[in-house]
């Protein structure tokens, strides 16, 4: 029994964790679009559940950082796996979507590419 309550209790601190991730992971993304990309009067439509990732490498990192426009600021790559969300939104009357990558901290963008 006693440990059926630790099992509950991992899972409930699991969960949390990845809530918070989740919603800062948002909070990143906003801010960069805001601040960097200058989309301001966006409107949100989705957020993709925050997943990791091994398959981004230093050279694809280079890569969509080159063809994204110039003049931005990036956090850089920590460790081997990153974390990425897709975010849906509106622009006008266009409805677009990007994805973004970060560290598993998710504090700043560290590439990101338009779907």
């Amino acid at each position: 029994m006693k440990h059926l309550y630790l099992f509950i209790i991992g899972i409930a601190l699991l969960s949390f964790t990845s809530c918070g991730r989740q919603q800062q992971a948002k909070s990143v993304v906003k801010e960069f679009m805001d601040r960097q990309l200058h989309k301001a009067d966006i409107s949100y439509l989705d957020f993709s559940d925050v997943d990791s990732t091994h398959a981004i490498t230093d050279s694809l990192v280079q890569a969509l950082r080159h063809r994204a426009p110039s003049g931005l600021q990036y956090e850089e790559p920590k460790g081997r796996s990153l974390i990425f969300i897709r975010a849906k939104y509106t622009e006008g009357d266009d409805t677009l979507s990007a994805t973004f990558y970060m560290n598993s901290n998710p504090t700043g963008i560290v590439a990101f590419k338009d779907n």
